[in-house]
C-alpha cells in the first residue's frame, strides 16, 4: 500500500504542476480576457498636433485616457515626437504612463510605423486609438481598420480633419 501511496502522491504533485502551468497559460489569461469582455486598446499620439495650449490652457495625456476609458483596457500608450522635443517634455510623458519615441523622419510615418508593430506583434489588441486632429491620420485609420481592428480618433477644435472623424469607429472630442 505504501507504493499506491507514494504513486498517488506523485500523480497528485503532476496534476498540481499541469493545473498550474494550464492557470498561468498567456493564452488562457488571453482567453479569460475575451470572455470577460473588456477589450485592449492601445493609444498612439501625435505629440506636436496634439500636447500643445489651446486657449491657454494644456492638453494632458490623463485627459486622452479618461475620454476613451470606455473603449476597454489600455495595455499599449505611446507619444510620437519630433526632434525638438525637450527633456521636460519627454520626462512628463514617461511620468503619465506613456512611452516616448522621439522621431527623426515625419510624424506621421512614425506613427504608421508604431501602428503596424502593434497589430503585428500583438493580437491582444482589440481598439486602436489615435489621438491626433489632422488629416494624415487618415490612411493610418484605414489601415488599422483593415486589419480588422476597432478605430477611434481623439482630437479638438480647432482644425479637427472632418475625414479622421468619418472613418474612426468611434470619435472623441477635447472640449475647451
Amino acid at each position: 500500500m505504501k507504493d499506491s501511496d507514494t504513486e498517488t502522491q506523485e500523480e497528485r504533485k503532476l496534476i498540481e504542476k499541469i493545473i498550474d502551468r494550464i492557470q498561468s497559460s498567456p493564452y488562457l489569461q488571453a482567453f479569460k480576457e475575451r470572455i470577460s469582455g473588456e477589450k485592449n486598446t492601445a493609444i498612439i499620439v501625435d505629440g506636436p498636433n496634439f500636447l500643445r495650449k489651446i486657449k491657454d490652457r494644456q492638453i494632458k495625456l490623463e485627459e486622452i485616457d479618461e475620454i476613451v476609458r470606455e473603449l476597454g483596457k489600455p495595455i499599449v500608450k505611446k507619444v510620437i515626437l519630433n526632434e525638438y522635443a525637450g527633456e521636460k517634455l519627454i520626462k512628463a510623458i514617461a511620468n503619465s504612463g506613456y512611452e516616448p519615441i522621439v522621431s527623426p523622419h515625419d510624424i506621421y510615418l512614425s506613427m504608421s510605423i508604431e501602428v503596424m508593430d502593434i497589430l503585428m506583434e500583438s493580437r491582444k489588441i482589440d481598439t486602436v486609438i489615435i489621438a491626433s486632429r489632422h488629416a494624415r491620420a487618415a490612411p493610418i485609420l484605414l489601415k488599422i481598420k483593415e486589419k480588422g481592428k476597432e478605430t477611434a480618433i481623439v482630437g479638438f477644435e480647432p482644425g479637427m480633419s472632418t475625414s479622421v472623424k468619418k472613418i474612426a469607429d468611434h470619435s472623441f472630442m477635447i472640449n475647451y
